[in-house]
């Protein structure tokens, strides 16, 4: 097990996005996630939407790789955010955790909070949506 933590964190440290290693008797696979994909989401989508058509928009702020999700930095503290809470691209929304190590989320887009779709201490896979935010 330590062994594969040390694989997170070289890739967690390093500029690859995929990481494959395959033995006769082991394999692994470690895939991470694009940062900005929520963005870049956003921004393809506002651009089809004519000008006479108002621009509230639902978006999904999915979890860009697989752990446990937070609300919060620790127990005893204030939840990131809750719903009603504005939120702006560098908001950090929850964290992640995965083998010991501590992924903060951001919103990645500026907007309201409109729904919390998985509770504290849930495990999440990459890609699942985590939050419903509105975008004006």
């Amino acid at each position: 097990m330590k062994e594969v933590e040390a694989l997170i964190r070289m890739l967690e440290n390093s500029s690859l996005t995929e990481l494959k290693i395959k033995d006769k008797d082991f394999s692994i696979e470690l895939v991470r996630a694009a940062a900005k994909t929520v963005a870049a989401d956003y921004a393809e989508d506002t651009a089809v939407l004519p000008a006479a058509v108002s621009s509230d928009v639902e978006k999904t702020i999915t979890a860009p790789m697989v752990g446990t999700f937070y609300t919060a930095a620790n127990p005893n503290a204030e939840p990131f955010v809750r719903v009603g809470d504005a939120v702006t691209v560098d908001t950090t929304v929850c964290v992640l955790e995965a083998m010991k190590v501590f992924t903060e989320v951001p919103a990645d887009m500026s907007g309201t909070i409109i729904e919390i779709l998985v509770s504290d201490g849930d495990f999440v896979e990459y890609g699942q949506p985590l939050f419903k935010i509105k975008i004006k």
